[in-house]
């Protein structure tokens, strides 16, 4: 989709997970490649935002370091917007396997009147698949500069629309778009989803 850049964050430290899971095996391919070859098939140009650069040199897409280390998801979708050169970014984490494109298509459309696009769940909102405008930029560099890092606290001082969970669900039945993957257990949940899903196609 021309226009926006799509931009993968690879953050955190993988506590729960307890190694790296950008780099674990899903479906006989890494967290990380899966994410990239989802999001480099809607967007023409992506960014994978990470601290640790050299593990991910083999991706034919830019590696970025955050601008400013240690600030969470914010830190990522801010790096991602001034390397974007003016252009609006659709954010997704590497743990989250099942972007479906008709959701992430729903919402380019949608980009151009507004400058952040947000799904809603029944928990609330999901800002790591999300559509953000450059004019989220000083907003979210007055965040930073405060040390406030909850993503959504900004969004009162910007146009925002929010993707209900109805029509999330229509385009997305099975509720896939927001499953991530946290722990060891979450990545078996994630396997068995995908197994199930794959078994009801055949019948």
């Amino acid at each position: 989709m021309a226009g926006m850049v799509g931009v993968v964050l690879v953050g955190g430290k993988s506590r729960r997970y307890g190694r790296n899971k950008a780099l674990e095996l899903f479906q006989g391919e890494r967290l990380i490649d899966r994410q990239v070859r989802t999001v480099g098939s809607l967007f023409s140009e992506v960014l994978v935002i990470t601290n640790e650069p050299e593990l991910y040199l083999h991706l034919d897409v830019t590696i970025v370091r955050d601008v400013i280390p240690g600030q969470g998801p914010l830190g990522g979708i801010y790096t991602g917007l001034l390397f974007a050169q003016g252009k609006s970014v659709f954010v997704t984490a590497c743990d989250m396997p099942f972007v479906q494109p008709a959701v992430v298509r729903r919402m380019v459309q949608l980009a151009k009147n507004y400058d952040v696009i947000v799904p809603e769940k029944i928990e609330g909102l999901e800002p790591l698949h999300a559509i953000y405008s450059s004019r989220c930029l000083p907003h979210i560099e007055q965040m930073l500069n405060h040390g406030t890092l909850q993503v959504i606290n900004f969004f009162p001082a910007v146009k925002v629309y929010r993707l209900s969970s109805e029509e999330v669900g229509q385009l997305d039945p099975q509720g896939l778009s927001f499953v991530n993957i946290n722990t060891p257990d979450d990545m078996d949940r994630a396997k068995e989803l995908l197994e199930g899903l794959e078994e009801s196609r055949v019948d």
